[in-house]
């Protein structure tokens, strides 16, 4: 026997159901907001024949299981199966030798968790070889799925992360010494060491706030528009954030003002002269 419990959104009359006389129908996999195509699936309403008995459709059903789980028979036949819900007791009246193979239980959302905990108590302390697949259930697969692809992209974020900054990092110290003999020069005529300390740190700060700014634009508009492009109508949710920036910023424009600062105290070390003598 294997339980799942879930919440249907359809119109069902539940005391109409027990009684035997109608049956629900398992479509096929499709999105909440689309229509069923021409397919051999009972319409509601319609009557089939289950050994040997004619019962009513009551209503079509999504899917509750995954379109890739379970497997044909060994030398089955191919073709399209449709599979019908009973009520438990209809089912045991109709063939008392064979056990439930499957059984629903519909939970409101009030009681999931209670229903939740019940099943687990149940399965660790009674019967340990009853398979279970409820919503946690399902969520705890999604999320075991697609860690290895969430570790794979914050890896290559984290690496292109650091590529950037020592980039960025590079390109002010080769700027800053590059220019030493300029600094050296205005020294000469009158420039305090403390202002053209600051004139670096403020020029490091503008770079922080040129990058910061392109990458708001850049980062935006390829997100925004490109990868919701690629997502969009598919089993993904889309979430566009800023966190990530937010979190880069105060690092940057740290780097932006340390950096200038240990190169300056660096070239300082030699005097004015030594550096005007520089080729």
């Amino acid at each position: 026997m294997k339980q799942f419990f879930y919440r249907k959104h359809i119109g069902l009359d539940p005391e109409a159901f027990a009684s035997g006389e109608y049956v629900l129908a398992v479509g096929p996999a499709i999105g909440l907001q689309e229509t069923y195509p021409v397919l051999p699936v009972p319409s509601v309403g319609s009557s089939v024949e289950i050994a040997g008995k004619q019962r009513t459709v009551m209503a079509v059903v999504y899917p509750v299981n995954s379109v890739c789980s379970g497997a044909s028979q060994a030398q089955a036949e191919q073709g399209y199966e449709i599979s019908f819900i009973l009520p438990s007791e209809t089912f045991r009246e109709q063939w008392p030798e064979n056990t439930l193979r499957r059984l629903f239980v519909n939970v409101d959302d009030a009681h999931l968790e209670q229903t939740q905990e019940f099943l687990e108590e149940y399965t660790r302390n009674v019967d340990t070889s009853l398979p279970v697949v409820s919503r946690q259930v399902m969520m705890e697969q999604y999320q075991a799925e697609t860690r290895s692809s969430a570790v794979m992209g914050n890896a290559v974020s984290i690496t292109i992360a650091l590529v950037g900054i020592l980039n960025f990092i590079n390109s002010m110290v080769t700027s800053i010494v590059s220019r030493k003999k300029e600094f050296a020069v205005i020294q000469s005529v009158g420039i305090t060491k403390r202002q053209l300390c600051r004139m670096l740190v403020e020029e490091g700060l503008y770079y922080a706030a040129i990058t910061l700014a392109a990458s708001l634009l850049a980062g935006s508009l390829a997100v925004g528009i490109g990868v919701r492009a690629m997502v969009e109508g598919g089993y993904t949710t889309f979430r566009f954030t800023l966190f990530p920036l937010a979190v880069c910023a105060p690092a940057l424009i740290l780097l932006a003002a340390a950096v200038p600062y240990v190169c300056f105290r660096n070239l300082e070390k030699q005097s004015v002269v030594e550096r005007l003598r520089t080729e």
